[in-house]
């Protein structure tokens, strides 16, 4: 079980949405069996559930089985969780083919599946992203990261440039650990704005343009 506080569990909502009827049924029953997290099933087939329990934190499964590369970054753009900040995207059913992690990182993904990946692994990202931390395979990581610093062009000086100040540093820390804004806030015991200002001039910084990025740039320099 990941979650053996049931306070802890009842803070917590799974969906699986764009699946089969039979498919999102199973993976309902398996899910809750191995997690102790109580899931529903978004009769849609759209890729993302059109309501979310405000309430709760929500960690969404999306199908991307027969869906294009163009579709998938379509579908994350268009998405709007309500305003939520604590609402998580796993992506299954993934062609490993298609080669757009980096992108869908840059996008706010926190775990991806392929299709040829165990059902066992499910539970497992689960419980990752309840600590905080993104499901990605530790070579898809590497991949991004590679691509993040061409992009950018990373080099000693420019790593020279980043220098973060002590409480930039603990909002970063913060940030890769999966807090929210509002928790950044009540954490260090000031505003959203005070926290908005230090991601901005993080990102400034390290040369990033999303909170996922800024959270593989934590690990790796941290």
């Amino acid at each position: 079980m990941v979650l053996s506080d049931s306070k802890d569990a009842a803070s917590w909502l799974i969906y699986i949405a764009g699946s089969a009827k039979l498919q999102s049924e199973l993976l309902v029953v398996f899910i809750e069996k191995e997690t102790g997290l109580p899931c529903r099933i978004d009769n849609t087939q759209n890729m993302f559930p059109t309501q979310l329990v405000s309430e709760r934190r929500s960690i969404i499964f999306s199908d991307c089985r027969n869906r294009s590369a163009k579709a998938i970054v379509a579908g994350l753009r268009d998405f709007r969780p309500q305003g939520k900040a604590d609402v998580f995207v796993i992506l299954f059913n993934l062609d490993n083919s298609l080669k757009i992690e980096d992108k869908l990182l840059e996008l706010g993904i926190w775990g991806i599946f392929y299709e040829d990946d165990p059902l066992e692994n499910m539970p497992l990202g689960v419980e990752a992203i309840c600590k905080g931390e993104i499901w990605l395979s530790r070579q898809v990581m590497s991949d991004c990261l590679t691509n993040m610093r061409r992009q950018h062009n990373y080099n000693n000086s420019s790593a020279e440039k980043a220098i973060l100040t002590e409480r930039e540093d603990e909002v970063l820390k913060l940030l890769s650990a999966g807090s929210s804004n509002n928790n950044i806030a009540a954490d260090m015991n000031i505003s959203i704005h005070t926290v908005r200002s230090h991601l901005y001039h993080i990102f400034r910084k390290i040369g990033v343009s999303s909170r996922h990025q800024a959270s593989i740039w934590a690990r790796q320099n941290l």
